[in-house]
């Protein structure tokens, strides 16, 4: 093809159509620079087409994992939840007759806010993408900042947790070991009801009659709320992300 175009100018010069020569020579320059431009955008568009391709990937792989955490994260609050009822169940009890209601009632109840749960997220696909560079992929630039910023939001929704197990092992079971029956407390846990019976009974009266045992549980109940709220939050920000990620698979 070169060697085509070559020839015709050469013959035209030969033959003195210098003007020729010069318009023609012209249009194929001007033939070159479209070439050149269509063969960019060609390219452009391949390149568009890829990272699309790699960026609905990434949304796929990270919507799974956002759909493991919330079922993981719901379970949790839900427990939470159930904490801070039975903890205000207690309260309402101090100080009050409590003729009408079980020692086993009474275990449940206590037993409940002993229990404490750690959510922990599964990260690998975000930690991937962001470590990766991979979310400069991701165009939706509100997702991108929910990505970024998710790990500090687990920690804010987990970290009250230790509040809750240093109450329990700091101040809660060295008040109550030998008047509160441990043992029959623990078979109201799930997978412990086959748990050795307790040889005493407990002195529930004794214990809704501890300024220092109202303290203590309005404390755990307390950060049991708090646990529950961020947790909340943060199922919040998960579901946040999942719609984004839907929307952007729906439209590209």
């Amino acid at each position: 093809m070169i060697k085509f175009f070559r020839k015709i100018r050469y013959n035209l010069m030969q033959t003195g159509k210098t003007s020729k020569y010069f318009k023609y020579a012209t249009g194929e320059i001007v033939l070159v620079v479209i070439g050149i431009l269509l063969a960019i955008q060609i390219n452009n568009w391949n390149e568009n087409r890829k990272q699309k391709i790699a960026e609905q990937e990434i949304l796929i792989s990270l919507q799974k994992e956002l759909k493991n955490n919330k079922k993981n994260l719901s379970f949790y609050i839900a427990k939470y939840k159930k904490q801070y009822n039975n903890g205000v169940f207690l309260l309402s009890l101090f100080y009050q007759k409590k003729d009408t209601i079980s020692n086993n009632t009474l275990d449940k109840a206590l037993g409940s806010i002993e229990e404490t749960f750690t959510f922990e997220a599964s990260d690998g696909v975000i930690n991937s993408i962001i470590t990766s560079g991979k979310i400069e992929i991701i165009q939706n630039a509100q997702l991108k900042s929910l990505i970024t910023s998710f790990n500090g939001s687990v920690i804010n929704a987990t970290q009250e947790v230790v509040n809750v197990q240093q109450l329990l092992h700091n101040r809660l079971w060295p008040a109550i070991d030998g008047k509160i029956n441990s043992a029959n407390r623990s078979r109201t846990y799930d997978g412990f009801q086959d748990f050795p019976k307790g040889l005493y009974t407990s002195d529930y009266n004794w214990f809704f009659n501890s300024r220092q045992l109202e303290d203590i549980i309005a404390n755990i109940t307390s950060w049991q709320k708090t646990i529950y709220t961020d947790q909340k939050n943060l199922l919040k920000i998960i579901d946040e992300m999942l719609l984004l990620i839907q929307q952007e698979i729906k439209t590209k």
